[in-house]
């Protein structure tokens, strides 16, 4: 039996065709849960990432109680120290836990606080010093010394409001495109003091397809 040109590609494709979407394509289409579901367990630092990211945001913007958010963020973190633990060379998955623990210190005492603060330092740290221009991790960095300084006890770990600026310029200059940076510089620069520098950094993250 002859087979058609059209109906053999079809046949080729159709493993293809039949996969489940990528973590990043749901994270990007909004289906976060379907996102960290598929990732969770991925063999791939990219697909591990977008779970990470995922549950992060649920915790974040979806889950309607502490209790639910907490169980999001420590998902996100597993996720996270999975990458670590698959791609210990790799700047994303330290950068992800460390995104991850900056919402959890949200709901954490004040000596549990104390320790995370360290630790989300030394993740971002680590993750720059295995990809110098990664813009997300300045942009972590930058709001550490902010959240720290700010709450009264950054002098503990050398946090200062003095670097929060530098730290944003540095990130804008890595990704000019990046509309989450932009958009929390200008909030920076609102807690700073500096409103109209911070009109220009929203204006500019509106203005970013």
């Amino acid at each position: 039996m002859r087979i058609r040109p059209l109906a053999l590609l079809l046949l080729l494709f159709a493993p293809v065709l039949a996969q489940a979407p990528a973590p990043r394509v749901l994270l990007q289409l909004g289906e976060f849960e379907a996102a960290w579901t598929q990732g969770r367990n991925a063999e791939r630092l990219g697909d591990l990432a977008a779970a990470a990211e995922a549950a992060n945001l649920i915790a974040q913007y979806r889950a309607k109680s502490d209790a639910e958010r907490r169980a999001w963020l420590e998902r996100a973190q597993e996720t996270a120290r999975r990458a670590i633990r698959l791609f210990p060379d790799a700047a994303e998955g330290y950068y992800q836990l460390a995104h991850a623990q900056a919402e959890v210190i949200r709901f954490v005492g004040v000596l549990a606080k104390l320790g995370l603060a360290s630790e989300i330092k030394r993740n971002l740290e680590r993750a720059l010093e295995l990809d110098g221009g990664h813009a997300r991790a300045v942009m972590g960095l930058a709001l550490w010394h902010l959240q720290l300084a700010k709450r009264g006890f950054g002098w503990l770990y050398g946090a200062s409001l003095g670097e929060v600026v530098p730290l944003f310029e540095w990130a804008v200059s890595l990704d000019p495109g990046s509309v989450e940076i932009r958009k929390n510089y200008g909030f920076a620069l609102m807690q700073l003091g500096r409103p109209e520098a911070a009109r220009k950094q929203l204006e500019a993250a509106l203005a970013l397809p």
